[in-house]
């Protein structure tokens, strides 16, 4: 996986992303971010095709959503493969560890987890899926699919930025030859992540935006960041980072803004 900066396509819809992943396939995004959850993998395919940016240079990444887990695997994934209009996807990932309903079973969810690891198995076999990885998975559910899975999982999408930067979790993830790749690497909502002093400063320092500092951050952890944005100009500024490089020093200032319960998604601790 390359340590580039991919654009999030959740939470945009019909013509409303088809631009949104114009813009960014404009501006340079080679990464694209989906999920069938997203409802916009038709829309995620229009944009590549109106982009006539040839298949090989564009990396997809897509989700199997928990309602479609177990049995149901295998046919979402070709589901999704039709929605986006390609024969194969380059990182297939399992969204979550099971469901998120207040009362489950653990063995259900568990053997669920395994029919699904089995299903993305059969993908990365047949060639469907190139990369085979899961999200949202804790070190628990971790180590359990490295107890049973024949094809290990490379990757694992996890919420990481400055203030949930999940060091433990990323530390076992590298240690067991898996990448951590983060979503909501900026942040959002009413942790006002962008307007913390510290990140400020060091973007004043470099003349670049809090934004740039926090990406280049994540790519210096060796974490390649997922982002979202409806704005063709933040697209490009985001991706804008390749000539910035934070000192020692600064590193170690972000670490310490960690609030380690700073968490703006769904904890997926609670799945049994």
């Amino acid at each position: 996986m390359p340590l580039d900066v991919g654009l999030g396509t959740c939470c945009a819809k019909g013509e409303q992303s088809v631009q949104q992943v114009l813009a960014g396939l404009t501006a340079g995004y080679r990464l694209i971010d989906t999920a069938s959850h997203y409802e916009n993998e038709e829309a995620v395919a229009t944009a590549l095709e109106q982009a006539k940016i040839p298949r090989g240079d564009v990396k997809l990444v897509t989700k199997v959503w928990f309602d479609d887990m177990g049995d149901k695997a295998g046919a979402a994934i070709q589901e999704s493969l039709a929605r986006l209009r390609t024969d194969y996807v380059d990182v297939l990932l399992v969204h979550f560890p099971g469901s998120i309903d207040a009362v489950q079973s653990p063995a259900t969810n568990r053997r669920r987890r395994e029919q699904t690891w089995r299903a993305l198995e059969s993908a990365h076999k047949s060639g469907v899926a190139k990369t085979i990885g899961v999200a949202n998975y804790t070190r628990r559910h971790l180590k359990e699919l490295l107890g049973y899975c024949q094809v290990p999982p490379a990757i694992n999408q996890l919420e990481i930025h400055p203030y949930f930067q999940q060091v433990d979790l990323v530390d076992y993830c590298l240690s067991k030859g898996v990448q951590p790749m983060a979503f909501s690497a900026l942040a959002h909502g009413e942790l006002r992540l962008l307007e913390n002093t510290v990140l400020q400063d060091i973007a004043t320092a470099h003349n670049v935006t809090a934004a740039q500092v926090v990406l280049c951050w994540h790519l210096q952890r060796g974490i390649p960041p997922v982002v979202f944005s409806a704005s063709a100009a933040r697209l490009k500024e985001n991706l804008n980072v390749s000539g910035l490089t934070l000192s020692d020093s600064e590193m170690t200032k972000i670490s310490f803004v960690d609030r380690g319960s700073g968490r703006v998604g769904f904890d997926p601790n609670l799945i049994a």
